[in-house]
């Protein structure tokens, strides 16, 4: 069944929550704020020129320009709240998307490919976003209130002429979208590949085997120079048109700012304004300049975040099941041996009775484990699935309390996730340990129909052994076991 796919738009809805609307009502504060001291400024130019200047003047600049900084500090405090919760509301909808898609834990390209957005690249990417719609956002307000300051109170060309820049970046921009988008994503793919290499840096490291990290460092010196060359590439995209847009805000608002000075060469007070102004106008100017740059980043963020609602649904290979050779595998049910030719068959045997084991026998490389992952995929959540070289998260491994209340809630609901105070760091666990623990919470914690077990005596020793065999016999009287065991491989 195909999965509906996810928007660029429905992911910029998870930045939608209160937070983020208080940030935007302090960003148009402090422009308000911003252009509210450029008209100070102006008004004490002139009472400069009407010898009429007093201390207050000073002080209303003073007040108002700081209040503005205070505007804009705090909207970054209600940015960074926003954009927690938009990669928590991520990880949740990621999750909702693909717990019942079994067949993928295997799936060592699609894992590669999707990973990284999981373990740093959304996070990084989201905040990334915040920050350049923030800026772009403060950069855009503070021309547009700042531009209307000055066209009347000085003259009706300067945010004509502002606007004109930004016509002009912003039609520079919208015709070569796509070729710096192609540039954008070539450079996310080329960054992905060398994180994905990267999962496997611990184990060929500290394996201490010259061989294996001989080819690790070939293929990951391979990688860095494909991710250079796309980050030059990226780089050189976004600088050019930063250059571009800087030089033609410089002329066109330079040019404007001549004209008037030169139509109003007898008008002292109205040099007067505009010399005072002079700082915020070539503020302004680099704030048009930082805008046409900052917009090829906002591209830039843009592509990226096609690349996240690309992989939030990875797909599964749909031969997945051809890889399962049913003439070379056999269930045995309560001593008796049956042979299926596909899941449907295999399904019908482990739903043919309410409890009891059957083990799966198989020579390797038969598709044990690829049955139990199909398996899986069709009982969905009445099943429990416990894989071969699982990382699957058990309490004796957690770093929090172990005396703290569970907290359970509906995963079809959105929770609030609230930070605990780790105690000390748990102890190491050998493989065996591990395996044996893990089993234990497992018959404690789960409820489940069916009870899907890849290999779960693996690392145990005699004894370990027999204590888990206790532990699985307990869970056979209360449910259904399917079982691959160590000792059984033919």
């Amino acid at each position: 069944m195909t999965r509906p796919p996810i928007t660029r738009l429905q992911f910029l809805g998870y930045l939608l929550c209160p937070p983020l609307y208080v940030m935007l009502v302090l960003m148009v504060g402090e422009a308000l704020l911003s252009a509210l001291t450029t008209y100070l400024v102006i008004q004490a130019g002139r009472d400069v020129a009407a010898d009429a200047f007093l201390t207050r003047d000073l002080l209303w600049i003073l007040a108002a320009q700081s209040a503005s900084y205070a505007a804009g500090a705090a909207s970054w405090y209600f940015a960074e709240l926003a954009g927690f919760r938009a990669f928590g509301r991520y990880m949740m909808q990621f999750a909702r998307n693909n717990r019942e898609h079994t067949r993928l834990l295997a799936e060592k390209a699609a894992r590669e490919q999707v990973e990284p957005f999981l373990t740093g690249t959304t996070f990084l990417n989201i905040f990334n976003m915040m920050y350049e719609l923030e800026s772009q956002l403060k950069l855009l307000l503070g021309i547009v209130f700042n531009a209307l300051v000055l066209g009347m109170e000085i003259d009706a060309g300067l945010p004509s002429a502002y606007a004109a820049v930004f016509a002009l970046l912003m039609t520079l921009q919208w015709i070569l979208r796509k070729r710096v988008a192609g540039v954008y994503l070539e450079n996310q793919r080329q960054n992905n590949r060398v994180i994905a290499h990267g999962y496997t840096a611990w184990d060929n490291v500290f394996s201490g085997n010259p061989y294996n990290l001989h080819l690790w460092l070939h293929g990951f010196k391979d990688k860095l120079r494909d991710c250079l060359r796309a980050q030059i590439s990226a780089i050189m995209a976004r600088e050019g048109l930063s250059a571009a847009g800087g030089i033609i805000g410089l002329a066109i608002v330079f040019l404007t700012m001549t004209a008037v000075a030169s139509h109003n060469a007898g008008d002292t007070e109205l040099l007067i304004a505009l010399a005072a102004t002079l700082p915020r106008q070539i503020e302004m100017t680099n704030n048009v300049h930082e805008f046409a740059s900052g917009w090829n980043d906002v591209l830039a963020m843009w592509t990226r975040i096609g690349g996240i609602v690309e992989n939030m649904q990875p797909v599964a290979d749909p031969y997945f099941d051809d890889r399962i050779k049913f003439d070379s595998l056999v269930l045995r049910d309560h001593g008796e041996t049956k042979v299926c030719g596909s899941v449907k068959d295999a399904m019908a045997i482990v739903l043919g009775a309410p409890a009891g084991r059957v083990v799966v026998r198989g020579a390797n490389g038969s598709g044990k484990s690829t049955l139990l992952a199909a398996l899986k995929s069709e009982i969905k959540n009445h099943a429990y699935y416990w894989p071969t070289n699982d990382r699957l998260s058990f309490r004796f491994t957690a770093a929090a309390k172990l005396d703290e209340p569970e907290e359970h809630f509906d995963d079809d609901e959105e929770a609030e996730v609230k930070p605990r105070i780790a105690s000390a760091q748990p102890p190491g666990f050998s493989s065996g340990e591990r395996q044996l623990k893990s089993l234990q919470e497992i018959v404690v914690y789960t409820d489940a129909a069916i009870y899907l077990l890849d290999e779960w005596d693996a690392n145990l020793d005699s004894t370990n052994r027999a204590a888990a065999d206790a532990l699985v016999e307990s869970l056979a009287r209360r449910a259904r076991v399917v079982e691959i065991s160590h000792r059984d491989r033919v």
